[in-house]
Parts: C-alpha cells; sequence; structure tokens
C-alpha cells in the first residue's frame, strides 16, 4: 500500500473500528485524533480539525456522519449540521493541508429504482433528511475536486452488515429479535435489499488506497445481488436455533424502498475488485464473531 499516513474519521464506528484495526495490522499510521491524542474528533468543530499537529497526513478517509435514518426523520437538524458541516470541514483540511486524496463514504441515495440493477447513472431520489444530507454531501466533494485539485472517491455503499454493527441496523436489529423473544418485525413481505459484508468492503478500501484514482470518482457498492429480508431473518433463526414469529409492519415510511440491487460493474473494474462472502457465509461470520453462536 503507497498511502503510510492516514487520517480517519468516524473511526470508532461500525466501519471505522473495523478498517482502523486492519490498517493498523498493515503498518498503517492513522491520525484519529487532535494533538490530544485521547480527545475525539469533533468533526463539525474547524478549529479543532486545524489544530491538528500532524502534518504527514497523505489521505482521508472520512466515515464520520450521523446515521440513523430514524432520528434523522426525528430530528432533521442533526444529519443535516453534521454531515454536511462536517464533511465541508474535512474537505477544508485537505485544502489547507494540500492533501490530495479523500475517501467519503455516502449512502444509498436512489429512492424506489426505476430499473435493476442501480448503477451511478439511475436518477437519485434520496428519502430522508440522512440520505439527502449525504447527496449534499457528494455534492461538495465533485465542487472541491473540480475547484482544487483534490482527488476524491465518493462510495455509496449500499447495506453493509458485520459484527459489532449498531443496534439500529439491519442484521443487528434482527439478531436481538429473534434472540429475545423470537418476535421480527420486517417492513414488508417481499422487501429485500443488497447486503456487503464488511471485510469486502474494507478489501476495496484498501484496493483504493493502493491505487488511488485522479480526479473525481462516484462508484456504487454491493454484493450484487438481492436478498429479501424474510430470508435473511429465517437464515439467521436457524443459524442460531430459535423458532420464530414475523410481523410486518403495515406502517410505510415515505420513500421506503422494496428492492435494490446495486451494478457493481463500475468499481469492480476500477480496483479489480469482487465481493467474496456470500449472505450464509456473512451471517454465520457474525454471529460468530459477536458470540450468539
Amino acid at each position: 500500500m503507497k498511502i503510510s499516513n492516514l487520517l480517519v474519521t468516524g473511526s470508532t464506528g461500525f466501519v471505522g473500528n473495523h478498517l482502523c484495526r486492519q490498517l493498523l495490522d498493515l503498518g498503517i499510521n492513522l491520525i484519529r485524533s487532535s494533538s490530544n491524542n485521547e480527545k475525539k474528533l469533533d468533526v463539525t468543530d474547524i478549529d479543532q480539525i486545524r489544530s491538528i499537529a500532524d502534518t504527514r497526513i497523505e489521505a482521508v478517509i472520512h466515515l464520520a456522519a450521523k446515521t440513523s435514518v430514524n432520528s434523522a426523520l426525528r430530528d432533521p437538524f442533526q444529519p443535516y449540521y453534521t454531515n454536511i458541516l462536517g464533511t465541508l470541514n474535512m474537505l477544508e483540511l485537505c485544502r489547507t493541508r494540500d492533501i490530495k486524496k479523500f475517501i467519503f463514504m455516502s449512502s444509498y441515495v436512489y429512492g424506489q429504482p426505476r430499473y435493476l440493477p442501480i448503477d451511478e447513472k439511475h436518477p437519485v431520489n434520496p428519502h430522508s433528511p440522512y440520505h439527502k444530507s449525504k447527496l449534499i454531501a457528494e455534492q461538495l466533494c465533485e465542487n472541491y475536486a473540480q475547484d482544487f485539485g483534490i482527488d476524491i472517491v465518493t462510495l455509496r455503499p449500499f447495506l453493509l452488515y458485520g459484527p459489532s454493527a449498531k443496534p439500529y441496523m439491519f442484521v443487528s436489529t434482527v439478531i436481538q429479535e429473534v434472540k429475545n423473544n423470537g418476535k421480527v418485525s420486517l417492513s414488508g413481505k417481499h422487501t429485500s435489499r443488497d447486503l456487503l459484508f464488511i471485510s469486502d468492503f474494507l478489501e476495496l478500501l484498501k484496493a483504493i488506497l493502493h491505487e488511488f484514482p485522479k480526479g473525481y470518482n462516484l462508484f456504487n457498492v454491493g454484493y450484487g445481488e438481492s436478498h429479501e429480508l424474510e430470508e435473511v431473518t429465517q437464515v439467521l433463526a436457524k443459524l442460531m436455533n430459535k423458532k420464530i414469529t414475523i410481523n410486518y409492519n403495515s406502517q410505510v415510511r415515505p420513500g421506503d424502498v422494496t428492492k435494490m440491487i446495486a451494478d457493481i460493474s463500475k468499481v469492480s473494474n476500477a480496483f479489480h475488485w469482487k465481493p467474496r462472502i456470500g449472505i450464509r457465509e456473512g451471517l454465520e461470520m457474525t454471529l460468530q464473531e459477536d458470540g450468539f453462536t
């Protein structure tokens, strides 16, 4: 890997925690805070960001964000404030410190698909303040790439899962419901998602760092297959040896998506990357590492 000094925001989050452990194992120097190594980096505080003393930063991986869709619907200020201002501040750090490589983690912003699989040319239609904040932040990234010559990669992961995920994430929620009382609530009878295991996503990040593309680049990221949420739930229940009852929510949130499949041909060709962990293997690894089997 050519890059040896990285600034990672959101290092305590789901992706950040897994990523930082792998990068440290590779001998990468990680800058995750200000001059006080025990102080958590607040990406909305431009003064704290400017106080980062390390001058060896070669690239920034910006993962920090407010990510809960339900929380965003209740309190839209937080995702707009953190996700837009935080991204702007990190881009400004790159501009003023002459850091030429920046990876931004966006989200699924397409809404109900007009066609499948979904490629990067698909019209965007974000359906919550969280997704809308990510799309605005994407535009900031494109602007800074064009205006200041920063090489920027924006990734749009569809649905990531794996060990140590946040409680509100789909697989984690289902695992807890299966474990607690066997009563699982799902958003719809035939709702399906494109799920990508965390280790496959990390392999992509490492590939990008190894051969960083020039200019502004946008990529969809997924497994390239869709699985009904009921199927995922049944696999988890079987692996956990639990009997379950599935209840389908009759209340649908505005913009809820029934089916998604990522067209990953662009990202696969760019970085010679292909996901390896299928859904059953990924769920089994999640349960094992989280101590459920």
